[in-house]
C-alpha cells in the first residue's frame, strides 16, 4: 500500500523509515518516525494508521487508539483502521466502544473471523450474550471449524442460561480438538451445572493425564477455576494454575522493584498503603463477605485503595464499598500495564489480588509488580501459581504448613478462620415451611451449593440417607432451569421418587435467609465445600455437615465451622459424613442443641466478629509488610493459636 502521492518528501522519509524500524520490531522507534509523517502530512490516512499499529505494538495503547481514530476521521471505513482501533480498546477493557468498533468494520463490508471473534469476546464481556451468539454463529458460517469461535459460542450459551447447548458447543471444540485441556474442563464444569456425570470419571482421567503432560514452564489455558470442584489432586491442581498463570501474563515487562528507602515519607502519617483488586465490588458474595471489613478498617494504620475492574451495578453493596475507600478507582478502562502504573503512582505497599483464576481476573497487572508486597486472598479458594504473588491468605487449618507444597506462594495465616464476614447479613423472619414448597414434617437436608460443586459420591450418600429416613427430603438450590431432568433421573436410578426431592428457586437475598432457617441440616459437597453458603446456613442457624479434604476449597467450610464452635460436625471421611448426619436425623435431642447455639450466640460467635477478624487481618497484613521493609524475602506466616 502506498502512501497519498500528495504527500511531503519528507513525510514519506519519514514512513519509509518507520516502516525499516517496523520490520525490525522496533515499535518505539517506528512509532517516533510515523509520528513526524503524520506532523507532515496530517491529512495522510495511511501515515496515521500505520503510527497507530507502532504505537500499539509499543504499548501506547491510548495514543494509538487517538491515531486510529484520526485515521478513521479521514478514511470512515478503513478496515485496518477499524480493527486495530477494536483490539486497542478491547485491550483497554472498554468493551463497548470496542464492539462498535467491530460493528462498524462489519458494516463496511469487512468480515473478518479473528475481528467477529473479538466482537463476541466484547459482547460477551459487556453481559450481551444473545448478540454475542449472532456474531459468533456470523463468524463460523465462514469458518466451521473455527475452535475459538465454538468456544466463545459456548460461552454465549451459558450466560444465556442454555447449559445444554454450551455443552454441544464445547463437545464441538473437543472434536476438532481433541486433547484441548480448556474445553475438558470446560465441558466437564458445564456438565456439572446441569448435573450431568455422563463420562465423569473419563473426564477426570483425561484431565490428568493432560495436566501429569504438562512442562512446567509452558502456558496453558485449563480452566483451573473449573477444577476445583473436581477430584483433582492438588499437585496437578497447582500445575493448571501455574500453566493458565502463565498463559494470562507471557510478554509482560515488571515494572522496578520498589525498595523500602523510598517508601519512607509515601504516607506522612506512617500508614501502610492498601490496594485490592477486584472485578467484584458490587452485588457479590466476595463483597458481601468483606465490606463490613473494609469499612472498619483502622485508618490510623492503613489507607485503603480499591481498585474496581468490574461493572458498576447501582447497588447498596457497591455504594458502601465505595464509600469504605480513601480512593475508589476505576481500571476497566485502563490496560493491565497502564492499571499497574496507576497503582505504582498511588504508592501502594501491598496490593491484594481478591479475584485469582476467576472471571473478569485482572492478574496481569499483578505481573507487573506494582506493589513491592502481592497477596490472594478470599475470591479463589487455591494457588494462582504466579510467583508475582507472595501470599495467599489462610488459616491453619485450610493452609496448614503440611500442605504448603500445594502453592506457589507462602502460606499467610489467620487465627481462625480465612472468610471475612459480618453481622450484617439479613435476620431470617418468621416462613412456614409450605410457604417454600417444603413438607412441613419432613427432615430437610439443605444443599444449597451451586450445582457444579454436586459430584455423583455426595448425591449417592444423600440418596441412601433418603432411603433410611422416609421422612427426610433433599433440598436443592435451582441453579438453572435446564437441570430438574437430570437431578430426577439421577434421583430415580436411585430408587429415590422425585417426591423427595425439592427445588428452591432464586429469591431475594433477604428472603434466602428466612427461608434457609427452615432447614434442618446443610449437607455439604466436596471437593468444593460451601464456603459463603455454609456461612449463611450458620447465620441462618443450621448446622452445616461437611467433609474436608486435602484442597483449599475443601476446607473452608471445615475452617468457618471452627470459627462458630461446631468443628465437630467437619468430618474426614464420608462414612463419618454420613453418620452424623443420620444420627442427628434419627435423634432431634442431638440436633437441638446445634440450632440453639448457632441462634442464640448469633451475634456472639467468633465468625460473625468482625471487629476482631479486622484487627487480625491488619495485623497479618502488617507483617507481610514489615518483612519487606526489613529486607526480607517473602516467607511462611504461620499463625499464633487463637485467642
Amino acid at each position: 500500500m502506498q502512501a497519498n502521492s500528495r504527500s511531503q518528501p519528507s513525510a514519506q522519509r519519514d514512513w519509509n523509515r518507520g516502516l525499516v524500524l517496523a520490520s525490525q520490531s522496533q515499535w518505539a522507534q517506528a512509532a517516533l518516525a510515523f509520528g513526524r509523517a503524520t506532523k507532515a502530512a496530517p491529512q495522510d490516512s495511511l501515515y496515521w494508521m500505520n503510527l497507530a499499529n507502532a504505537q500499539r505494538r509499543a504499548g501506547d495503547l491510548l495514543q494509538a487508539v487517538a491515531a486510529a481514530r484520526r485515521c478513521l476521521a479521514l478514511a470512515p471505513q478503513d478496515a485496518l483502521a477499524l480493527r486495530l482501533l477494536g483490539d486497542c480498546l478491547l485491550q483497554l477493557h472498554r468493551y463497548a466502544d470496542a464492539a462498535s468498533a467491530f460493528t462498524a468494520l462489519e458494516a463496511a463490508g469487512h468480515s473478518e473471523t479473528d475481528a467477529m471473534l473479538q466482537h463476541g469476546s466484547a459482547l460477551l464481556a459487556l453481559g450481551r450474550p444473545s448478540e454475542a451468539a449472532a456474531v459468533l454463529l456470523r463468524a463460523l458460517a465462514l469458518a466451521p471449524a473455527l475452535v475459538r469461535g465454538h468456544a466463545l459460542l459456548s460461552d454465549a450459551c451459558r450466560d444465556q442460561g442454555l447449559k445444554r447447548e454450551a455443552v454441544e458447543c464445547m463437545k464441538t471444540v473437543l472434536a476438532l480438538e481433541p486433547g484441548n485441556l480448556e474445553a475438558l474442563s470446560h465441558l466437564s464444569f458445564e456438565k456439572r451445572h446441569l448435573c450431568d456425570w455422563t463420562d465423569l470419571d473419563a473426564d477426570v482421567k483425561a484431565l490428568c493425564k493432560v495436566l501429569q503432560m504438562q512442562p512446567a514452564d509452558r502456558p496453558c489455558v485449563a480452566a483451573a477455576f473449573g477444577l476445583l470442584s473436581l477430584p483433582v489432586p492438588p499437585a496437578l491442581q497447582l500445575v493448571a494454575a501455574r500453566g493458565e498463570g502463565l498463559a494470562n501474563t507471557r510478554d509482560v515487562q515488571m515494572l522496578p522493584a520498589v525498595l523500602p528507602a523510598s517508601r519512607a515519607a509515601a504516607d506522612k502519617v506512617g500508614r501502610i498503603r492498601l490496594g485490592l483488586v477486584s472485578f467484584d465490588f458490587r452485588e457479590h458474595p466476595v463483597s458481601q463477605l468483606l465490606v463490613e471489613v473494609l469499612e472498619r478498617l483502622d485508618r490510623s494504620r492503613y489507607s485503603l485503595h480499591l481498585y474496581s475492574s468490574g461493572p458498576d451495578d447501582g447497588s447498596p453493596l457497591r455504594a458502601r464499598v465505595v464509600a469504605a475507600a480513601d480512593a475508589f478507582v476505576e481500571v476497566k478502562g485502563l490496560s493491565d500495564a497502564q492499571a499497574a502504573e496507576r497503582i505504582r503512582a498511588d504508592g501502594i505497599d501491598l496490593l491484594v489480588d481478591l479475584m485469582g483464576h476467576t472471571r473478569g481476573h485482572r492478574l496481569g497487572i499483578f505481573a507487573r509488580r506494582p506493589a513491592p508486597v502481592q497477596a490472594a486472598f478470599l475470591g479463589f479458594p487455591g494457588s494462582t501459581g504466579l510467583d508475582c504473588i507472595d501470599y495467599i491468605v489462610g488459616d491453619p487449618l485450610v493452609t496448614p504448613l503440611a500442605l504448603a507444597a500445594n502453592y506457589s506462594e507462602k502460606l499467610a495465616q489467620l487465627p481462625l478462620t480465612m472468610q471475612p464476614n459480618g453481622a450484617g447479613r439479613p435476620l431470617p423472619q418468621p416462613m412456614t415451611r409450605t410457604q417454600a414448597g417444603l413438607p412441613e414434617d419432613a427432615f430437610v437436608m439443605c444443599a444449597f451449593n451451586h450445582t457444579y460443586k454436586i459430584l455423583p459420591e455426595a448425591f449417592d450418600t444423600w440418596c441412601s440417607l433418603l432411603h433410611e429416613l422416609p421422612h427426610a427430603v433433599l433440598w436443592l438450590k435451582e441453579t438453572n432451569a435446564q437441570l430438574h431432568g437430570n437431578v430426577l433421573r439421577a434421583a430415580a436410578e436411585r430408587g429415590v421418587a422425585a417426591s423427595r426431592i425439592v427445588f428452591a428457586p432464586v429469591v431475594r437475598y433477604a428472603d434466602h435467609f428466612s427461608r434457609l432457617a427452615l432447614a434442618d441440616v446443610f449437607v455439604d459437597t466436596w471437593p468444593y465445600n460451601g464456603h459463603t453458603t455454609a456461612s449463611d446456613a450458620l447465620w441462618a442457624g443450621v448446622p452445616v455437615i461437611t467433609c474436608y479434604g486435602e484442597s483449599y476449597a475443601s476446607r473452608v467450610a471445615a475452617s468457618v465451622l471452627n470459627a462458630t464452635g461446631l468443628g465437630e460436625l467437619a468430618f474426614g471421611t464420608v462414612a463419618d459424613y454420613r453418620c452424623a448426619i443420620l444420627a442427628l436425623a434419627l435423634d432431634p435431642a442431638m440436633l437441638a442443641p446445634y440450632r440453639d447455639h448457632l441462634v442464640n450466640n448469633r451475634l456472639k460467635l467468633a465468625l460473625f466478629d468482625t471487629a476482631r477478624y479486622t484487627r487480625e487481618l491488619e495485623d497479618l497484613f502488617s507483617r507481610m509488610v514489615q518483612r519487606w521493609r526489613d529486607g526480607l524475602p517473602a516467607e511462611h506466616l504461620l499463625a499464633a493459636p487463637a485467642a
